[in-house]
């Protein structure tokens, strides 16, 4: 995987330089310039961010990375499954647990019951 060169690639289409991609994803270019060489893997969130200022998802930006084409990569979630999701991320692994535990609770609970369907009363 060449993640440096997908992040070089991507921050080219938008014809900026180093500098502006580290102001936008609020690092250094220093920084920018290890990651694009390989030298340096950035830290998840510093992946992040600079996948969001490049306009990009970053399993988008690593699907990109490994030669995938884009019809290999997998749905994009909507708009609630990405706040879900970043609320997931942010807990602590016990929190995380007791999400997916509640999450599956709510699963099993919603197909067990029967649908409700309201009756038309007549005149």
């Amino acid at each position: 995987m060449n993640l440096g060169a997908t992040i070089r690639q991507l921050r080219k289409r938008k014809d900026w330089t180093q500098d502006e991609l580290a102001h936008q994803a609020g690092t250094t270019a220093a920084n920018i310039s290890r990651i694009e060489a390989e030298k340096h893997r950035p830290s998840a969130e510093l992946l992040s961010s600079i996948a969001y200022v490049l306009g990009v998802k970053v399993y988008e930006m690593v699907a990109m990375a490994e030669g995938l084409t884009q019809t290999a990569l997998t749905q994009e979630f909507d708009p609630d499954e990405e706040v879900v999701v970043g609320y997931f991320r942010k807990m602590p692994k016990e929190e995380r647990e007791l999400f997916k535990a509640i999450g599956a609770s709510f699963c099993k609970v919603r197909r067990a019951k029967p649908q409700f369907v309201p009756m038309e009363v007549g005149n």
